[in-house]
């Protein structure tokens, strides 16, 4: 018998509250929780497949640069929970783009994906594309940001600093990414750097800990 992760079970629920079936609520990553996975993260941001960053006709594997990407980390924008609480993803996606270009001298946004406090997805630097977010970390790996985070220790819980709809968002953003290119870990900056930094630990969130 697969393996339950107590922590999905929550994740099933929420997807089951939210209209998107996972089959029965077991704890167990099967095919019907990851098909409600990936209609979620269909309803909630661009298909993957249909950014106008990626190449037409491009294979399913996303490679940065001439790498494979086998890795995605997880950061935080260490934003307050009501910061631009009124402004569209898209205007706070700006404004994250304006602090790594301008402040930064950076030549577009360090993420790849950034997750909103309503568990909405947006693009920011190409997939196809080096990011800029981790230190000598950045060859075949993706950057995830999660709105919010200000203030989080590297010890806090998920749900401390962050909503259930960003957690359903980034599973299900993961098991995409998954689909697509052979990613063989999941971390967090904090495994990288000395930072607080995404504000809870990947590795036991991932078992639902």
């Amino acid at each position: 018998m697969p393996k339950a992760f107590p922590g999905l079970r929550d994740i099933q629920r929420g997807l089951t509250l939210l209209n998107f079936n996972p089959g029965p609520i077991d704890g167990q990553f099967g095919a019907r929780t990851e098909a409600a996975l990936l209609a979620l993260l269909q309803a909630r941001g661009p298909a993957l497949e249909q950014r106008e960053s990626a190449p037409r006709g491009a294979a399913s594997i996303v490679q940065a640069g001439k790498y494979t990407v086998r890795e995605a980390i997880i950061h935080c924008s260490d934003t307050r929970p009501l910061w631009m609480d009124n402004a569209a993803l898209e205007a706070k996606v700006a404004d994250i783009r304006r602090w790594h270009m301008q402040e930064r001298g950076w030549r577009d946004i360090g993420y790849h994906w950034l997750i909103d406090r309503d568990g909405k997805l947006a693009p920011g630097r190409a997939e196809t594309e080096i990011g800029a977010h981790v230190i000598d970390r950045n060859q075949g790996t993706l950057g995830i940001c999660l709105l919010g985070g200000h203030g989080a220790a590297a010890t806090d819980p998920f749900e401390r600093n962050f909503t259930r709809a960003q957690d359903i968002a980034l599973r299900a953003l993961l098991a995409d990414i998954k689909r697509r290119t052979p990613i063989a870990r999941v971390s967090g900056h904090n495994e990288w750097a000395p930072k607080a930094c995404p504000g809870f630990s990947v590795p036991l969130w991932l078992i639902g800990a």
